[in-house]
């Protein structure tokens, strides 16, 4: 066998040698050139695994373009809508619908005037039950809607007729004579029975006050009724209880009206101390006595 120099051998290696690290500088050069047209295509800042996914998809598969919005979804996204700090009214709504409730209803009367007067009407005198508790009327006459103005114009002859009964005056007309409806006549609705034994002066200026002012729907605003008000507060607080006697009932009889009550006179000596409603006039005796 022949034996190969030395040097040739060394020469034969160096040439190996520079043919395989010339192929392997080669070789990232080639793929960078291969990554580099599709990176180039992609978006600024697409990330380099996009890129790569967006060559290895290629143009033939592409994603299909974006469908188009319906019209009403774009109607909807161009309507104004509600600023933020209109929320606030709309969520205080219900709490302004409750104080706008609370000021519709009526007030509540806690005037003792007006307890002790419903207390004698419902109770004490018993009327509610021939009357009813709104005054609505039932066995006995209606004083709601202005019915028992229309019956006794004054206090004084309502006040008489409840403390002598109507089997006093039985078949006997009482009451405005040209009341609207017709007048009353005294049983026709069945009888009465007299208040005089059961009730004071006092009560009965009460009940008479309740009837006509809450059920009957009577004016207070006048100078007469203010003065009214006023006596009769004065009597509450006082205590006063005044039997109905024989002389009392005459006394009635001397102040009411004798067009609208039978039996009565009208000539009251004293007419300043007639219960009910006193003459402006006689304000200063009416306040004193």
């Amino acid at each position: 066998m022949t034996e190969i120099p030395e040097h040739l051998l060394k020469r034969s290696k160096s040439a190996k040698s520079g043919k395989t690290g010339g192929d392997a500088e080669a070789a990232p050069a080639a793929a960078s050139a291969a990554v580099t047209p599709a990176a180039a295509a992609a978006p600024a800042g697409q990330p380099a695994a996009l890129a790569k996914a967006a060559a290895a998809i290629g143009p033939d598969k592409a994603p299909p373009p974006a469908k188009p919005v319906p019209a009403y979804i774009a109607a909807a996204e161009r309507r104004k809508k509600m600023p933020i700090w209109a929320m606030g009214l709309v969520a205080a709504l219900p709490i302004w619908a409750c104080i706008y409730a609370g000021t519709m209803q009526e007030r509540e009367v806690e005037d003792l005037l007006f307890i002790d007067a419903a207390l004698v009407y419902g109770e004490t005198g018993g009327c509610s039950g021939c009357h009813g508790a709104g005054g609505g009327g039932g066995s006995g006459y209606a004083f709601a809607d202005g019915e028992i103005i229309r019956t006794f114009p004054e206090p004084i002859d309502q006040m008489v007729h409840i403390a002598r009964g109507s089997a006093a005056i039985e078949g006997q007309q009482y009451g405005d004579p040209e009341r609207e409806g017709g007048a009353h006549i005294a049983g026709a609705r069945g009888v009465m029975p007299p208040f005089a034994a059961s009730l004071t002066l006092e009560q009965l200026e009460l009940v008479v006050f309740h009837e006509r002012v809450v059920l009957g729907g009577e004016s207070t605003e006048s100078e007469s009724f203010a003065l009214w008000e006023e006596l009769l507060r004065e009597k509450i607080e006082s205590g006063a209880a005044t039997a109905i006697d024989d002389d009392v009932l005459a006394f009635l009889l001397a102040c009411a009206n004798p067009e609208y009550t039978p039996g009565a006179t009208g000539d009251a000596e004293e007419p300043e101390k007639c219960p009910g409603p006193p003459a402006v006039e006689d304000e200063e005796a009416a306040l004193g006595g």
